[in-house]
């Protein structure tokens, strides 16, 4: 608890380290109303923060440098951002944004679902991965799924709905829409069944 130390010259994933150990940190605050953890989440939350941050574009890289700020995108993803990663990051910096009173957590991580909803793919399934460099985000293939590298964006679409009270019609409305769509395009009945 008091030897906790972020300040690690290396590189991490972006997601894995937001998912478990900011949101970790934070369930932990919230359970125990210990400020050290808070104060840990916040360290954490300003060097992970980077993936976003350093970003024109608005899609986080997948890799952040905990010391030095030195970001990049998984190498073996051919430097594309992965849907999943990317979009599963928003109920940890929505709550640190609350806690801590940085709106430009909550801010910057919600506008990734808003690039998204833009780019508007057909009946809302979102390809895995897209192209965070350039002049604009884009899809940089056209490989659907509702398993790895693409599954929990689709469940951060009702996350972020359930967590902002329902009152966020942007992110129902996409869950709704994917949803629907992989209902329409997706699923296949064997015969027999």
């Amino acid at each position: 608890r008091d030897s906790l130390n972020n300040n690690r010259n290396r590189m991490v994933s972006f997601f894995e380290t937001t998912i478990r150990s900011l949101g970790g940190l934070l369930a932990a605050y919230d359970w125990s109303g210990d400020e050290v953890f808070l104060e840990k989440a916040h360290d954490l939350g300003n060097r992970l923060f980077k993936a976003v941050d350093t970003n024109p574009l608005g899609i986080p890289y997948g890799q952040v440098n905990l010391a030095t700020g030195a970001v990049h995108n998984i190498p073996w993803t051919g430097d594309n951002s992965i849907t999943a990663e990317f979009g599963t990051i928003q109920i940890e910096f929505r709550m640190l944004a609350r806690l801590t009173g940085n709106k430009q957590f909550k801010e910057k991580t919600e506008n990734i679902f808003k690039i998204m909803k833009e780019m508007n793919p057909p009946h809302g399934l979102y390809p895995y991965f897209v192209t965070n460099t350039g002049s604009q985000p884009q899809f940089a293939n056209d490989k659907l799924t509702f398993g790895a590298m693409g599954d929990s964006f689709y469940e951060y679409m009702l996350k972020v709905w359930l967590q902002g009270g329902r009152t966020e019609p942007m992110y129902r409305e996409m869950y709704d829409h994917s949803i629907q769509g992989m209902h329409d395009e997706l699923l296949q009945v064997s015969s027999p069944s």
